[in-house]
């Protein structure tokens, strides 16, 4: 039973109601927390969960406060350390009382009145049709407090997660920075959370911009209408906190560097292969391509072109055939 401190007979207009709780299912050595908010509209705010083998999750008793269980769960996706499918299915279960109109109003019915029978009930038979398991515990709070408090709490720690970014490093001037999507790669890739400076992945150059288009045909990236990815080297990653998006700068080519930012912390980058992305574009491609467009003919030491000496022996072979024709005339 949560503790009484954070619980009032009924829920008020102007509160966030956040039912929080815990499972464990000992024949297949599973573990799980589980958070829905209903803001003050009896609408839900948002839904989180995750399972795990790790049995610290069940460390976790329903009477902790929201923010630990948010940041738990979070921590746990960050580190990847948790089964993907299996939470991905009890999210897409938990959604459903967003979506359906029945059963959400049901939900606020049960959380305004307390009732932990009925609502745990319908949590336990959500969590079954993941888990799989009759012998399965389900342990509940309810969480009441203000919208203000609820804000206050948040930003909080969103501004003590950014004080821990790193500054960014310092670009060469004239330094051009695009705006770029990474590849992902669900099966093979590299978890972002593992992304390392000097790492090479494989990015798109959005095409949102006339430099960004600019810069697309100058690394010859355009087939048609389709944008070819390109390798770049990660010379900088921010917001290496568990609650901030991800902010990942590359360096494309001399001068030229792309930036990414990811809100999601489970996805999979695809990571250069020279055997299926062919060799890296030599330093200076751009320069090069932008300066052949503009290098003047080509000239001998003596400042007389190549195409003058063509002419000159036209004009002399035409003249030698003249007069070959004039002495067999006589």
């Amino acid at each position: 039973m949560p503790d009484e401190t954070i619980q009032s007979a009924h829920v008020d207009d102007a509160s966030i109601v956040i039912y929080k709780g815990r499972f464990r299912s000992n024949s297949l050595s599973l573990y799980g927390l589980f958070l829905i908010v209903f803001n003050p509209y009896r609408e839900v705010e948002t839904h989180n969960a995750v399972v795990s083998t790790f049995s610290s999750l069940y460390d976790y008793e329903p009477h902790t406060g929201w923010e630990r269980y948010e940041e738990m769960i979070l921590d746990m996706k960050w580190k990847g350390t948790y089964n993907n499918s299996m939470t991905t299915s009890l999210m897409d279960q938990l959604g459903k009382i967003a979506t359906d109109d029945h059963l959400r109003k049901q939900f606020a019915d049960y959380l305004s009145d307390y009732r932990y029978d009925a609502i745990d009930s319908s949590v336990f038979d959500m969590v079954n049709r993941v888990v799989h398991d009759k012998n399965l515990v389900v342990e509940s709070g309810i969480q009441e407090l203000g919208l203000a408090e609820y804000q206050e709490t948040k930003d909080k720690r969103y501004k003590s997660s950014g004080s821990a970014t790193k500054s960014g490093p310092a670009l060469e001037d004239g330094a051009v920075i695009l705006s770029v999507e990474p590849i992902l790669a669900p099966v093979k890739g590299k978890p972002i959370f593992e992304l390392k400076v000097g790492d090479r992945i494989m990015t798109k150059i959005t095409p949102n911009s006339d430099r960004a288009n600019y810069f697309i045909d100058l690394l010859n990236l355009r087939i048609e209408n389709h944008v070819k990815p390109v390798p770049a080297e990660v010379i900088d990653i921010k917001a290496e906190s568990r609650n901030d998006p991800i902010e990942i700068l590359t360096k494309i080519g001399p001068g030229i560097y792309g930036k990414c930012v990811e809100d999601e912390k489970q996805v999979k980058l695809r990571l250069y292969d020279p055997a299926i992305d062919g060799p890296l574009a030599k330093q200076g491609t751009a320069g090069k391509a932008a300066a052949k467009k503009s290098a003047p003919e080509k000239k001998d030491a003596g400042g007389i072109s190549t195409t003058t000496y063509v002419i000159i022996g036209l004009f002399v072979l035409i003249l030698v055939i003249f007069i070959m024709l004039i002495m067999i005339s006589f």
